[in-house]
């Protein structure tokens, strides 16, 4: 399947956050050519969505003489935006759409604080517990509780990997989830995101 125009968007930020992470003095940033090699996309949706970005002020550019960019690197306002995606996902819609809106707001429902001392281990099964229990006992068709378990089970793994996690599995199992059992939201948000800023390296 393709990849989207938001997606892409956030893939050229997340490397040139990493660029930005491993080589902070770096002065013109990535490689046009480097960037197209990472993505897999066409020259045209990347300089599209490149185009997106510097308009917005979260990237800058270095041209040529012919006006082609050749160096891409993160601005300040970017690098603000990755570190505190949450923040910014209602401004910048591609964040969400690409996200499976991980960042939305979720109702406000009463929920457990977890004891401080509690580990992202601990938290992660807890809630994976929780949301497969809202499962097992709904009165969902067999067929449908099951495939929502599996799913569960597959993103619960994924999730597991901790920092190396791929991103693009839990967005595609989170959107998934969200899809077909929009009740366990709420009790498995806060942990989703938490592992997504993990992968970033931010947590």
């Amino acid at each position: 399947m393709p990849t989207s125009d938001d997606q892409i968007k956030l893939d050229i930020l997340f490397l040139l956050y990493k660029h930005f992470k491993d080589n902070p003095a770096s002065r013109f940033g990535v490689d046009r050519a480097i960037i197209q090699d990472t993505l897999k996309v066409s020259e045209k949706q990347m300089d599209n969505n490149m185009t997106f970005l510097e308009e917005k002020a979260l990237v800058a550019l270095t041209r040529g003489r012919s006006q082609q960019w050749i160096f891409a690197k993160l601005s300040a306002e970017g690098v603000e935006v990755i570190e505190h995606m949450e923040k910014y996902a209602e401004k910048y819609s591609f964040i969400q759409n690409a996200t499976g809106r991980i960042f939305e707001a979720t109702p406000k429902e009463p929920t457990q604080v977890a004891p401080i001392a509690e580990s992202f281990g601990e938290r992660l099964d807890n809630s994976f517990k929780q949301a497969t229990d809202q499962i097992l006992m709904s009165d969902m068709p067999r067929g449908e509780r099951e495939k929502i378990v599996k799913k569960l089970q597959a993103l619960k793994k994924e999730l597991q990997k901790g920092q190396r996690a791929d991103l693009r599995i839990v967005q595609d199992d989170w959107v998934w989830l969200k899809k077909n059992a929009g009740m366990i939201v709420p009790a498995m948000s806060s942990v989703v995101l938490e592992s997504v800023k993990m992968v970033l390296e931010l947590s």
